[in-house]
């Protein structure tokens, strides 16, 4: 069988410089997480860099937090890294969301991937 896309392809949260503070202080898990932007895209680089050694294709999701914030009341989830893997995901596959499918994916090379 051949692999698809979905089998090679990984989904990676991007946040933009001005959100992350705040995407910090609303995370439930914020402990686990560094508090500094560049601290936390540093480490973010390095995951893209071993997902592409893999051989890997990326899909890079922008969280806005308001959206984000809205994704989690209407699911009643907290905000922690396995609801942000699981909102990138779903923004990847273009569910449970209001705008287009591709609304915040990177698709070109000069958006930055990030860790959750």
């Amino acid at each position: 069988m051949k692999p698809t896309v979905e089998t090679y392809t990984a989904v990676l949260p991007r946040y933009e410089r001005a959100d992350f503070q705040r995407m910090w202080q609303l995370a439930h898990d914020r402990d686990d997480m560094p508090s500094d932007y560049e601290v936390w895209h540093a480490s973010a680089r390095t995951v893209m860099t071993e997902w592409l050694a893999r051989g890997r294709a990326l899909q890079i999701i922008t969280v806005r937090p308001d959206e984000f914030l809205n994704w989690l009341a209407d699911r009643g989830l907290q905000n922690t890294a396995a609801s942000r893997l699981k909102y990138v995901e779903e923004r990847a596959r273009g569910e449970g969301i209001n705008q287009p499918a591709n609304a915040g994916a990177a698709t070109d090379q000069t958006a930055e991937p990030t860790a959750a």
